[in-house]
């Protein structure tokens, strides 16, 4: 495939000037190069700090099983359709870790996505998000675009998916966990899609199952709200912005093989982890 000068030159551009788009983006307009690189210049900042704890410690908080962290009160209400994106985008996190690549000098920083759960820096993500050894810090980023590191793992569960986190000097807008939602339930989830920050998707869920894996076997729920890399840990959230799950995973369903090749697409399922597994890591 023939590429032009101009994509050369964006790219050159990039590298060269990139920091300079590494700033709040105006309200209302999300500039998702701006915040990948506010992130990651904000991950750096703290590195160089040395206000981290390292990824090889955090490895070794993974085993434990519950936190006697206790959950606000936060009362539910009914929240009117045109406020309901920017309320619950507030508690909406970046959640990812800084490395090297290993083909250049540069820091760069991935991408999932987590959720509030207390003021002072409890959040919620996915512990797959969680269990990896590459990198030297792992942080969040909150919607106005202020960075904060992972200082511990209170608690996760790897069959369940879920990990709680503590951020070193957070002050966060929580959400509230509700109790499992019924099948049909209107739900939504605000999440980041392959670098597609804060993207707001409306489905219902379409059942609960049981999903079975090398590591055991796991209760999910299925959503059709849609998702994708990057999403995972986001909340699935109800009418009145309170979690009935989260994200975790999707499983494509082809209708033939041929030649060992999947063909045909015909479907997603997006996995996701009922609320119930958040609460069991409460107890």
């Amino acid at each position: 495939m023939k590429i032009s000068k101009s994509f050369y030159f964006l790219i050159l551009f990039s590298c060269l000037f990139g920091s300079a788009f590494a700033q709040k983006p105006k309200s209302g307009v999300i500039d998702d190069l701006a915040l990948k690189l506010r992130f990651q210049k904000g991950l750096e900042g703290l590195h160089n700090k040395k206000l981290g704890t390292s990824l090889v410690t955090l490895g070794g908080q993974l085993t434990r099983r519950n936190t006697n962290f206790k959950l606000p009160e936060i009362k539910l209400e009914s929240i009117h359709y045109e406020d309901f994106y920017e309320r619950c985008k507030a508690s909406v996190l970046v959640v990812g870790r800084l490395y090297k690549c290993g083909k250049c000098t540069k820091w760069h920083a991935s991408s999932a996505s987590g959720f509030a759960l207390s003021e002072d820096g409890v959040i919620a993500t996915n512990y797959h998000v969680v269990d990896t050894k590459e990198g030297v810090v792992l942080g969040a980023m909150d919607s106005n675009g202020k960075t904060f590191i992972v200082s511990e793992i209170l608690a996760a569960n790897k069959s369940d998916d879920v990990a709680l986190l503590r951020l070193r000097d957070a002050k966060l807008s929580p959400l509230p966990l509700a109790s499992r939602a019924a099948v049909g339930t209107a739900v939504s989830v605000i999440s980041h899609p392959d670098g597609r920050y804060f993207t707001m998707t409306k489905g219902d869920v379409s059942r609960y199952f049981v999903a079975r894996s090398k590591t055991g076997q796991a209760n999910r729920m299925a959503i059709t709200a849609d998702y994708a890399k990057g999403s995972s840990g986001a909340p699935v959230l109800d009418s009145t912005g309170a979690v009935v799950g989260m994200v975790s995973a999707t499983n494509s369903i082809y209708y033939s093989k041929v030649k060992g090749h999947n063909e045909n697409l015909q479907m997603v399922v997006k996995s996701c982890v009922p609320v119930d597994a958040i609460h069991r890591l409460l107890r």
